[in-house]
């Protein structure tokens, strides 16, 4: 079915969000597909203490961990200098900006998404749903030797099609060195054929899935963020349309209704201030001289740290390559993301969120969620942590708490708590410096542009629901 403006296209998509009703593919069907796939699943991943001396190898020179092709990733240590005092830790550095894809087609008068079951080595539970093309740069330029991802045609002719949505995006900055993906989403019309690793889902059914633990992926939920409400002026006509279909008024206020242009002058006022004034130079330094941190028994380990660095022989069937070694980073316990929001006296939902510096962020800092605590460090630093804490305990205004894993490519068994939470009006009396209430209009618009938005906020951002 065709398109033929912007404006129908995202009502489309608040109408597939309002939607789990799927005569394709149930969602009870899709857990099923998922299990049948784990069922079948020819994998073997086994942890081995590696002495970094073959392929992957230690290099004095290159700082760290690399590989005889110069590819894929390093590791290497990173020193950071900032007002509070240095930091030292290994880093994850990896060039090239990947693909992160969904594909939507409107059938039957419903707009569905085209995702895909992946299994990546360091899942903690097999296949997870994962955008429709999921691909680093040496993946889709085949520098190994292997197959062009599925679908990747689309995207590299996306001109042809309609885009929803198109950002350079973050990934975990307390990981990697500035590392990012192309979001995107298109919109075909034309038919194509279906792998059985595909199936066509609602974005309904996608929130959905989001309510099971390690079921959707980190990749596929930072896509599904990047959907942009706010910068769509829906006609007055249109905007009744989808009145009805939001569950919380005030959330609907919040999409269409905020006001983000103050809140927009004093974030970046923060951030621009910050990446003035602030002390923060950083440096790649050897990565066996990183304080803290030892070889021992073929990993990478510190007392001080959430993560250690493991090495891993992989075989799985059905990928571009299939049988590989490679290190991971390995987590130690489970870090807390946690979105506080309020629904405020003039009827509209915000949300609070900080401004926050990784050490490997791409321009020293970001705007992150309320809560954002690595299982090493679970303290209560402000007021916002103390109501955060106060009200888990309490189980008070939890709106959504679930478990979900991050990326598998690069991490080994990696999982947290994400939770949505709701305070009243007035428990917070001041706010922390660098902390803001923002509506979802001016969440929204944030996540527009590169590199504002950190990969926990845009996750559980995704978790958001009507």
């Amino acid at each position: 079915m065709m398109i033929d403006n912007k404006e129908k296209l995202f009502v489309y998509i608040l109408e597939s969000w309002a939607t789990t009703k799927n005569p394709f593919n149930s969602t009870k069907d899709l857990l099923a597909w998922l299990e049948e796939m784990n069922t079948h699943a020819k994998v073997n991943i086994q942890k081995l203490p590696y002495q970094y001396d073959g392929f992957w190898h230690y290099d004095k020179e290159a700082l760290g961990i690399v590989n005889d092709q110069n590819s894929y990733f390093q590791i290497k240590g990173i020193r950071l200098k900032h007002e509070e005092g240095i930091l030292e830790q290994p880093i994850i550095v990896q060039d090239g900006i990947g693909y992160l894809g969904i594909i939507t087609k409107v059938i039957d008068g419903v707009l569905y998404f085209l995702m895909q079951a992946k299994l990546e080595p360091g899942n903690i539970n097999g296949y997870q749903i994962s955008p429709t093309i999921q691909a680093t740069k040496s993946n889709f330029t085949r520098v190994h030797g292997g197959k062009e991802p599925a679908f990747y045609r689309y995207f590299a002719n996306k001109e042809n099609y309609m885009i929803i949505a198109d950002q350079i995006q973050s990934e975990q900055s307390s990981r990697f060195l500035g590392k990012r993906n192309r979001n995107i989403i298109l919109c075909v019309e034309e038919e194509m054929e279906i792998p059985p690793t595909h199936k066509w889902m609602t974005l309904g059914q996608i929130k959905e899935l989001m309510h099971h633990d390690n079921l959707i992926n980190m990749d596929a939920r930072s896509v599904i963020s990047c959907i942009p409400f706010a910068m769509r002026n829906l006609s007055n006509e249109l905007l009744e349309r989808v009145r009805p279909l939001f569950k919380e008024p005030s959330f609907f206020q919040s999409m269409f209704y905020g006001d983000s242009a103050q809140s927009l002058i004093d974030i970046y006022q923060y951030m621009n201030d910050f990446k003035m004034l602030k002390t923060y130079e950083k440096e790649l330094i050897d990565l066996n001289s990183v304080k803290g941190w030892k070889f021992e028994n073929g990993e990478y380990i510190s007392d001080h740290s959430s993560f250690k660095i493991i090495y891993c022989d992989i075989e799985i069937e059905g990928r571009e390559v299939q049988h590989w070694q490679q290190p991971l980073l390995e987590a130690i316990g489970m870090s807390e993301f946690g979105l506080i929001y309020r629904k405020h006296s003039d009827g509209v939902m915000q949300f609070l969120v900080q401004a926050k510096s990784e050490v490997g962020c791409f321009d020293k800092i970001e705007i992150a969620p309320s809560i954002q605590k690595e299982p090493i460090d679970q303290r209560i630093e402000n007021e916002v942590d103390q109501i955060f804490f106060d009200q888990l305990e309490k189980q008070k205004g939890i709106a959504l708490r679930t478990v979900l894993s991050e990326e598998g490519g690069r991490f080994y068994h990696e999982e947290n708590y994400n939770t949505i939470m709701e305070i009243e009006d007035d428990a917070l009396t001041s706010l922390p410096s660098g902390y803001f209430w923002v509506d979802f209009q001016t969440l929204n618009t944030l996540i527009q542009f590169n590199n504002c938005l950190n990969i926990q906020l845009r996750n559980l951002i995704s978790l958001l629901n009507l």
